[in-house]
């Protein structure tokens, strides 16, 4: 924030509001076929890149041409156009769930940004007021610079989980 007066983000969302999106969410969840990955099948399992995903395409025409004749009758080319489509309708629908969950994202950076940098100049007028004396500016001091223990002149360091700045 450059700007005390300066607020991007002023507004907060309606408790029904916030209740239906999550509800959508767990909609859109409760849509979706069941099925989870192991972080090993998550670092394991081959991965639709651009190339693949034409190599599938490839394989699929083929087999509808000359696939009766060469594959044996129980390779089930269903399932491979079944795992392509719902891979391609997942695709579209994970392009929009990230391009809500960077907005998302984006409004909370403001949000943070915003109430933290303003805090921080309340905080620095308390400690100037408390400098100076002013009545009832000591308490509130002491107990706002407990944020900032032990982290010395330097600002300290800053735990890896922790987004302090001033």
């Amino acid at each position: 924030m450059t700007n005390l007066l300066e607020n991007k983000v002023n507004e907060i969302l309606l408790t029904s509001d916030v209740a239906e999106m999550n509800a959508a969410i767990v909609h859109i969840g409760e849509k979706l076929p069941v099925g989870s990955l192991t972080e090993e099948q998550r670092d394991t399992f081959k991965s639709m890149v651009v190339g693949n995903k034409v190599f599938v395409q490839d394989v699929i025409t083929e087999i509808n041409i000359s696939g009766a004749g060469i594959l044996p009758p129980f390779f089930n080319v269903t399932f491979i156009k079944n795992d392509l489509t719902l891979f391609e309708q997942l695709d579209a629908i994970e392009a929009n769930a990230l391009n809500l969950v960077q907005k998302i994202s984006d409004l909370k950076r403001i949000c943070g940004h915003e109430a933290y940098s303003a805090a921080l100049a309340a905080y620095k007028i308390y400690e100037m007021a408390n400098i100076g004396g002013i009545p009832g500016a000591k308490q509130a001091y002491d107990k706002l610079k407990g944020r900032f223990d032990g982290q010395g002149v330097g600002g300290g360091r800053v735990p890896a989980d922790e987004d302090i700045e001033e």
